[in-house]
């Protein structure tokens, strides 16, 4: 059975919500996704002071935590 997880991101004070989701079998493959997207968005040109992306499953529970951090493109 597949379950919907979000992708919310904090940037300082600013929240930007997901409500559309994606759905994944296991809690354990919506939090690599969302380690995946952290590490893609730290990859833009800009410094990530203090940014965060959760991982909330459909009950509101955070599954996972991800620090985005600037990453240098090789």
């Amino acid at each position: 059975m597949q379950t919907r997880y979000f992708f919310h991101i904090r940037d300082g004070g600013f929240v930007s919500v997901d409500d559309e989701g994606m759905e994944f079998a296991t809690p354990r493959e919506a939090e690599a996704y969302g380690a995946r997207v952290a590490a893609e968005i730290g990859t833009d040109d800009r410094d990530y002071d203090d940014t965060e992306l959760s991982v909330v499953d459909a009950r509101g529970n955070e599954i996972a935590r991800h620090r985005i951090h600037r990453q240098l493109r090789h």
